[in-house]
């Protein structure tokens, strides 16, 4: 059962700042496991490229041998690698800030709920205008 069911349907805007932050964080999560998932095809693809080719090409990508189906599989799992690791860090880096935003949001709001003010009432003002007469 969650918040919003018990308390009718509305999230205090705190509540929903930090529903956010926890999607945020684990969206962030999930893009930095699609980098690690690149990093080892990229290092899989150089690899299969080095293992092929039998010493260590200035270009991987260029190759002055004849292609064949392990050059092919290198070359594949190079592409894909380096794409992957784009792809999971530029969502990395979005939701690393948009959540460090929700932080932040979450911080101010506590500071405002935390500064004790007091609001003082005509009644108030006018018993300790009473209390002063008093002491005349």
């Amino acid at each position: 059962m969650s918040v919003a069911s018990v308390t009718g349907g509305c999230l205090s805007f705190e509540d929903w700042l930090y529903r956010k932050s926890e999607q945020n964080a684990h969206s962030e999560i999930l893009a930095f496991l699609v980098m690690v998932l690149g990093i080892n095809l990229l290092v899989g693809g150089f690899v299969v490229t080095i293992i092929t080719a039998g010493q260590a090409p200035l270009f991987p990508f260029m190759f002055s041998q004849p292609l064949n189906s392990s050059t092919v599989l290198g070359l594949i799992l190079t592409l894909s690698g380096f794409c992957l690791v784009c792809a999971g860090f530029i969502p990395l880096v979005y939701y690393d800030r948009e959540r460090s935003w929700f932080l932040g949001e979450i911080e101010k709001s506590t500071k405002i709920k935390n500064r004790k003010i007091r609001v003082r009432t005509a009644h108030d003002i006018l018993e300790e205008l009473v209390e002063d007469k008093k002491k005349d």
